[in-house]
């Protein structure tokens, strides 16, 4: 399913500090960026929006790569910042998203 929901994306910030939560949260992580991937594949097939969004996509994708990094580096302080910060671009641009599968 391609559809990352605030509510995951919630749950997961707050699980970011639990122990032994670590790899279980850079996994989801991870997979948001193949999702995120997945939905810009398919605006740049043009069979996904009806204006240019691959700079949407990417600002996205970059915070969730630098997400990842932050965390392999052990800095989660960091990591959950740009969690809300990728949370907050979702709610201010989903409107835009129409898929036409």
């Amino acid at each position: 399913m391609l559809i990352i929901t605030r509510q995951a994306i919630d749950n997961l910030i707050n699980r970011l500090d639990t122990p032994g939560e670590l790899k279980q949260c850079q996994d989801e992580i991870e997979r948001m960026l193949e999702i995120e991937a997945e939905l810009l594949w398919w605006a740049d097939s043009g069979k996904c929006c009806q204006w240019q969004a691959r700079p949407y996509f990417d600002s996205r994708i970059g915070l969730l790569k630098d997400t990842l990094d932050c965390l392999n580096n052990g800095n989660t302080a960091q990591a959950t910042s740009l969690l809300r910060e990728y949370a907050k671009q979702r709610e201010d641009y989903e409107q835009g998203i129409v898929l036409s599968l």
